[in-house]
């Protein structure tokens, strides 16, 4: 069940919220979410009619990481193939656009977008066809609006248009379309509505987030962390530095170096990192089993990829037990008991799965005990971020 919204909200010109909240009913994709988003977005910095095409390259930035970061969904699939025009629009941008950054930033991102003009038009012209005229369906939905409404039901678009102009604008539609050619088409928000929206910015913007993720979780079953993927990940929410003193701890007691389990090379403190096995953006999580230090470099080359499994989980896992055999040592020393303080500073951040606790990370198991654990509970994630669309990470021996 969608989230009413009947939270805090601050009124504008009696206008009915009921029929605002029933603009995401009946939805089969994620259009309307996205739709209805970059509106709201645009409408805080621009007074302006807003062209379809402003719009959809709006969209088009908000999904940008929830497609190609997170490798989700947005919509049904056929043959594995994406049925959603607008993850296909981003695909076909990831794979056109020359020089795009990692991470790029909406201007970027808004450049590529005029310069892949033409590869992006077809998917542009799709997403134009329904869901700007099925987001009015509620405002329709009432007593005397019969005629439009019947527009909306049959498609006709070019009527409902003609039909929208002749109305007084006492109506309170959410916003009325203006003519014009393809994507030129223009919308013009109620000005109460947008300062509906102005006022009500954050909290409008969090139910949509909040419904898109329920959307997007039914069409992703099984991965982890939706909620955190709608939106770019922020770097401040990573919580790794109590597993890098952990290690660092490691080299001190032990005076060994720390070791790369990918290529055995030693790995200097200031050019310490901590790697996530399998993806950060698929596990959502920094949970110390899926942690292995690893050099700054090769981190950045294996970036957002899973690494070969049959090459490299039993090279981890060891690595994984070697550390739990000095936290964990049939004999307590102070070392250990410096050790086991510092992992117990990881516990509240960075050790939450339940398995783990009770299983894993308990004094007493072998090394057979502790690699099978960590293997029957690991394999499964990893082969759901494979199912996901996660690519192999292709190691190059003395590359970096």
């Amino acid at each position: 069940m969608d989230q009413e919204l009947h939270i805090e909200i601050v009124y504008e010109n009696n206008l009915n919220t009921d029929k605002f909240a029933r603009m995401f009913n009946n939805k089969a994709q994620s259009y309307k979410f996205y739709w209805f988003e970059a509106i709201l977005n645009l409408s805080i910095s621009s007074n302006n009619d807003l062209t379809f095409e402003e719009i959809i390259d709006e969209m088009i930035c908000e999904a940008w990481h929830t497609v190609t970061h997170y490798h989700l969904r947005l919509g049904p699939t056929v043959n594995g193939n994406a049925e959603n025009f607008l993850e296909h629009a981003i695909n076909t941008l990831n794979t056109e656009a020359q020089g795009l950054s990692q991470n790029p930033s909406r201007e970027e991102l808004k450049e590529a977008i005029k310069r892949c003009e033409k590869e992006l038009k077809k998917d542009k012209v799709r997403l134009t066809d329904y869901v700007p005229y099925k987001l009015l369906y509620p405002f329709f939905d009432v007593e005397g609006m019969e005629e439009g409404l019947s527009y909306i039901k049959n498609d006709q678009h070019a009527r409902l248009i003609s039909y929208m102009a002749k109305l007084s604008g006492d109506e309170n539609l959410f916003y009325t379309i203006i003519n014009g050619v393809g994507l030129q088409k223009r919308i013009r928000l109620n000005p109460h509505w947008r300062k509906f929206l102005v006022k009500n910015y954050s909290v409008i913007r969090s139910w949509v987030q909040y419904n898109k993720a329920q959307f997007l979780q039914d069409r992703n079953p099984g991965v982890p962390g939706i909620i955190y993927k709608i939106c770019p990940e922020n770097e401040e929410l990573r919580k790794l530095e109590q597993a890098r003193d952990l290690w660092r701890t490691v080299v001190e007691i032990t005076g060994q170096p720390i070791k790369e389990i990918y290529t055995g090379r030693t790995i200097p403190f200031d050019l310490l990192s901590i790697d996530h096995f399998v993806p950060r953006s698929y596990i959502s999580n920094d949970e110390l089993w899926n942690l292995t230090p690893m050099r700054k470099p090769l981190n950045s080359s294996k970036n957002n990829k899973l690494p070969a499994w049959d090459e490299f989980f039993k090279p981890f896992a060891r690595y994984q037990f070697y550390l739990y055999d000095l936290i964990f040592p049939k004999k307590t020393s102070a070392q250990s008991e410096i050790l086991l303080k510092k992992f117990n500073k990881c516990r509240r951040n960075n050790l939450n799965a339940i398995w783990a606790v009770e299983t894993l990370y308990i004094p007493g198991n072998s090394i057979l005990q502790f690699m099978n654990i960590l293997e029957h509970n690991m394999k499964p994630i990893y082969e759901a971020a494979r199912l996901q669309g996660y690519d192999i990470w292709k190691y190059v021996p003395n590359i970096l």
